[in-house]
């Protein structure tokens, strides 16, 4: 999986079922080697330490950790942190 650019759409797959995220911040982690933190717009009860998947198009999943949750409206941003292969 590629790094995701601004805009981009992603699927996540959380407890709560499969929900559409808009990629609004692409940025690197400075807490983990190879990490990266993303931050998406999407609809959902997420909550701090989350565990959820980003599916790929080609179905495969990269594993995320809900870092901080900011809600505005119906939508939330959501920052996850995660490790994408190079």
């Amino acid at each position: 999986m590629q790094k995701p650019k601004v805009d981009d759409k992603l699927n996540l797959l959380t407890d709560f079922g499969e929900t559409e995220a808009i990629c609004a911040e692409v940025l690197d982690d400075p807490t983990a080697e190879g990490g990266t933190l993303l931050k998406v717009m999407a609809r959902g009860p997420f909550q701090e330490g989350q565990q959820c998947w980003i599916v790929s198009r080609d179905g495969s999943k990269i594993g995320a950790t809900v870092e901080s949750v900011f809600k505005q409206t119906i939508d939330s941003e959501v920052t996850l942190s995660t490790v994408l292969p190079a």
